[in-house]
């Protein structure tokens, strides 16, 4: 997908199944490229923290260069992590039951947030207390699995915006804020520190069936493009 000619809010991704990662492409990430990486569950018994560690550590270490113990994290002041490497792109993952998806990128900011469909959440009293007001109220009007259905659309373009700026979450979810029951992400409102709306790209993507999640992006080159891979946790 060329996000030089798709809108501010893109419709979807590269539709599932997601082909194997290419040994040739695992060792360079083109300058304009934005590369989503969908990670299903392994065997291994490692606990969260390490199972995402090492799985970082095996994507980003042949990007730049380095033994993947030799990778040097850091953390912005609200947690979000970057690499501190000469070269290094961009990346934000986003973990939940079933699965991984990690993006990153040379040509933008990115935030990205991965959730499972089937999720029933009581999504009128969710949103009175996290969206707001008219998002609130627009679900309430819904029928009870619409209304979930498009909490977690909302949800997912919220945290992936918060996570896209570095702020997280919490107290800036009603700050950001979308059209309610389209598909594609649509930018209604935003808080001031994330600048000029013309600034973001969102895009939402499905690793699978099971899952659904979106791309923040902000400051996106002109010319991005979206490369999709399914990568065996090892």
């Amino acid at each position: 997908m060329d996000l030089r000619t798709a809108p501010a809010s893109a419709a979807a991704g590269p539709p599932p199944p997601w082909p194997s990662l290419p040994p040739a492409r695992a060792v360079h990430l083109d300058p304009l490229e934005l590369r989503l990486l969908w990670l299903p569950p392994g065997d291994d018994d490692l606990p969260r923290r390490g199972r995402i560690d090492a799985m970082l550590r095996r994507v980003l270490a042949p990007l730049v260069g380095e033994p993947a113990a030799a990778l040097r994290f850091g953390r912005e002041d609200k947690g979000r992590p970057f690499l501190r490497h000469d070269r290094a792109p961009d990346f934000n993952l986003s973990d939940t039951e079933g699965g991984t998806l990690l993006a990153l990128t040379h040509a933008a900011r990115v935030g990205v947030d991965l959730e499972r469909v089937a999720r029933a959440p009581p999504a009128a009293k969710l949103a009175r207390r996290y969206f707001a007001a008219a998002e609130a109220e627009a679900l309430a009007a819904l029928p009870e699995a619409q209304a979930a259905r498009e909490f977690i659309r909302l949800w997912t373009a919220k945290e992936a915006s918060c996570k896209s700026t570095g702020t997280g979450i919490f107290g800036w979810l009603p700050h950001w804020q979308f059209a309610v029951g389209e598909d594609a992400p649509r930018l209604r409102g935003l808080p001031e520190h994330a600048g000029d709306a013309g600034r973001w790209r969102f895009l939402r993507v499905a690793p699978g069936e099971h899952h659904t999640a979106v791309l923040a992006l902000r400051d996106a080159a002109p010319g991005l493009r979206v490369s999709a891979f399914t990568v065996d946790q090892a």
